[in-house]
């Protein structure tokens, strides 16, 4: 290879310009050693303005782990026994609710928008709380919307212009399929702060909320949590429930029935006492018949109804809250690092630039006026 080289001159004249000088390099950086200081430190104190400025985050999470497997109870095989109805069956017990969805739960506009009108309260520490700091009441449409944030100078000029075309007064969701502009806005913010994971193997639920207040962030998931859970809940039980209220319908009617058939054979049998006419003792057989069979009827549907009411307990999601929401003591994104990070790309951007970049500009300018000359 070193034979091929030195045998070919475009060869060696490549490998000539690749190698570098670092000895060269080092003794520029050590000339310049002043300037690259300057630049890093002023980086360092942009950085720290940069972190002084910025608006703190704190994550807050909690997991779940969902009993949602298709089961037959133990108290509703006992309650058909008792009924006598042991074979009895309210329907197959597929359910169309995967855990897998409830990531698409917590991010589903009805769900957000439904969030909109939850009471928050800021984050107080026992520091301000001694000097009489009060917490703040707000909720999260006002939060996320800004509306319970002091505004101050370029700011608040500019929300006094915003305000004469802001659209009305929020008065909460009415139809979360057509909101306006605004909460629309604040539907999506709200978005990019929760978020759930599942686990499909385990089936454990981890729902993650992010804001900037720690009270506040531990206050939202709490609710998230529930609602989910309410919102499952409801979900698999509609159903069961409307076969309740169903056989309830059915129970009532057959109650209203048998009321009325056993009233007709008691007149009969009243007004009838002293008449032996066959064709009276036929129509008293025949009522007492009908007595009996809507007996037999209303006696199904309170059977029907009872095992109904059991169902809508037996549909009932059972959640284990693993882990639960911990107000966090630190934020997520750290200030000292923010500063490190803006100190190493000024250090890196003066050792790049005295290094190599200025006289790569240097020849650049150099070739570029000798092309414009030889023209």
């Amino acid at each position: 290879m070193e034979e091929y080289q030195n045998n070919n001159p475009v060869a060696q004249e490549v490998s000539d310009e690749l190698e570098i000088d670092w000895m060269g390099i080092l003794t520029k950086l050590l000339k310049h050693w002043k300037q690259i200081f300057l630049i890093s430190f002023i980086f360092g104190v942009l950085g720290i303005v940069s972190a002084l400025t910025m608006t703190r985050r704190y994550g807050v999470t909690l997991t779940l782990a969902p009993e949602v497997a298709n089961r037959t109870s133990s108290s509703l095989s006992s309650i058909t026994s008792m009924l006598g109805l042991s074979g009895a069956s309210l329907g197959s017990t597929t359910d169309a609710m995967n855990i897998t969805l409830f990531p698409e739960i917590c991010h589903s506009t009805p769900f957000l928008a439904a969030l909109l009108d939850v009471p928050l309260t800021s984050y107080v520490s026992d520091k301000q709380k001694e000097t009489g700091v009060q917490p703040m009441q707000t909720t999260v449409y006002r939060h996320f919307s800004g509306e319970d944030k002091e505004k101050k100078g370029l700011s608040k000029w500019l929300a006094s212009l915003k305000k004469e075309k802001e659209e009305k007064p929020y008065t909460g969701v009415k139809d979360p399929t057509e909101l306006p502009p605004k909460q629309a806005r604040v539907v999506k913010a709200l978005a990019q702060s929760v978020s759930a994971e599942v686990d499909k193997k385990t089936g454990i639920t981890t729902i993650s909320v992010v804001m900037d207040d720690r009270m506040m962030a531990k206050q939202l998931a709490d609710t998230v949590c529930t609602r989910l859970q309410v919102y499952v809940s409801n979900y698999r039980t509609k159903k069961a429930l409307a076969d309740y209220q169903y056989y309830v319908m059915l129970a009532d009617e057959a109650h209203e029935e048998l009321v009325k058939k056993q009233n007709a054979y008691a007149r009969s049998v009243d007004y009838d006492r002293s008449v032996f006419l066959q064709s009276a003792q036929s129509e008293k057989e025949r009522l007492r018949q009908e007595a009996s069979l809507a007996n037999e009827i209303y006696s199904q549907m309170a059977q029907q109804r009872e095992l109904a009411r059991a169902k809508i307990q037996e549909e009932k999601p059972v959640y284990a809250v693993v882990q639960p929401a911990v107000l966090p003591q630190q934020a997520m994104n750290s200030r000292a690092k923010r500063v490190l990070i803006w100190g190493f790309v000024g250090l890196f951007l003066s050792l790049a630039w005295y290094g190599f970049g200025a006289d790569f500009l240097k020849k650049m300018r150099s070739d570029v006026k000798e092309k414009m000359e030889e023209e």
